[in-house]
């Protein structure tokens, strides 16, 4: 008596697999467009007028602006974070909640600046306009876990949106 939903979930599986084939071949051709396949890093907003185009977001940019100064002038980024914690300025995931967006990070500390969280900004080439694509994959459909790939499997398309701070 068994039989019909064994296949039945045969069927299912076949059908969840065909679809995240299908998904995973439209982000791979969006992403080798050139086109942001994530949503608008700390800094950055998404166009009113074209949601593929990101713009900055003047609040956060000037935060961004002073973490790549304080580094400029020496300070590493567990001193950076410190001195943005001390100002008082909002964490990426507090902006984010005062404008309205749930990031997924509903846990974190909302007044405290991590050295993880600057040295993120400071590596990420998208404050000098640039897309960053595939920087990880999903291994499979069944399993939503993201792996990092190598930085040379990384498609970077320069000058896609305007830069927060130059490449120098």
């Amino acid at each position: 008596m068994g039989y019909p939903s064994v296949a039945l979930n045969i069927f299912n599986d076949w059908y969840a697999r065909d679809t995240s084939k299908k998904i995973r071949a439209v982000f791979k051709a969006k992403g080798q467009s050139g086109k942001h396949l994530s949503n608008p890093i700390y800094g950055y907003k998404h166009s009113e007028t074209d949601k593929n185009l990101w713009v900055i977001d003047e609040e956060p940019a000037e935060v961004v602006r002073k973490i790549f100064h304080l580094c400029i002038d020496g300070y590493d980024p567990a001193q950076i974070a410190r001195i943005l914690t001390e100002e008082g300025i909002a964490t990426p995931t507090a902006y984010a909640l005062s404008q309205g967006r749930d990031n997924g990070h509903k846990n974190a500390n909302l007044n405290r600046w991590g050295m993880e969280t600057i040295s993120g900004i400071l590596e990420k080439p998208e404050y000098a306009g640039h897309t960053v694509n595939f920087r990880t994959h999903v291994k499979s459909y069944k399993n939503k876990k993201r792996v990092d790939n190598p930085k040379e499997d990384w498609l970077i398309f320069e000058n896609t949106h305007e830069p927060i701070v130059t490449q120098q």
